[in-house]
């Protein structure tokens, strides 16, 4: 068997499933700590851009382009989640509200520029532009497929050693998941993700992801 005919087998996919979904992030939770936790994702993320240039199935269009014509849609689910997430965290967490860039302001400021490059960009790469590329052919029903990656986008968030980060980014991954399948666009997902992401440090729920 030629090695493009294993690469493409249901075997070999399970199996890389299992040693980039599964694996690294658990390997990361036991073995690292801090901002070490954020390596293995980096590292995955090169890696699979690699392998998507090098198929020529890939639309490479995905990683460039940008839907202006979507950024309303967002623009306005960002508002009305922003004050679901203010409300929320003011009601549930009140302790934590504003806590971050009240303590630790150098480090609120710093995050604005690392968490796109460190975090953002990666997370998008493997688990939306990689994830629906290569696992479409694993899992040919739209929807199962994209409740698994719901699912495996949530269980990853558990090397953060809480239940809050798993069920928010499950949540937060169907929001991402629509942006993918409606603009096929690293940069459009990676901007709502990246505007979530900063709302949530900003009012204190981001504690559960440090």
């Amino acid at each position: 068997m030629s090695p493009k005919l294993i690469y493409n087998s249901t075997p070999y996919l399970v199996l890389e499933f299992i040693i980039f979904y599964v694996f690294f992030p658990f390997f990361a939770n036991h073995f690292l700590d801090g901002w070490w936790k954020i390596v293995p994702l980096f590292l995955i993320a090169i890696f699979f851009l690699i392998l998507l240039f090098k198929d020529p199935r890939f639309n490479r269009r995905n990683l460039t382009r940008f839907d202006r014509s979507y950024l309303g849609q967002s623009i306005t689910r960002m508002i009305i989640i922003t004050i679901l997430l203010i409300w929320f965290t003011w009601w549930i967490y009140p302790d934590l509200f504003f806590m971050y860039p009240v303590e630790n302001f150098n480090s609120y400021v710093l995050t604005f520029f690392l968490y796109p490059i460190a975090s953002v960009l990666p997370q998008e790469i493997i688990y939306r532009v990689y994830y629906f590329h290569r696992y479409k052919q694993l899992i040919p029903e739209k929807y199962l497929l994209m409740f698994s990656n719901a699912f495996i986008f949530g269980l990853t968030h558990f090397i953060y050693a809480n239940w809050v980060a798993p069920i928010a980014t499950f949540l937060a991954g169907w929001i991402f998941i629509y942006n993918y399948y409606k603009t096929r666009s690293l940069l459009n997902v990676s901007l709502e993700h990246y505007f979530y992401g900063l709302i949530m440090f900003t009012i204190g729920f981001g504690y559960f992801f440090q």
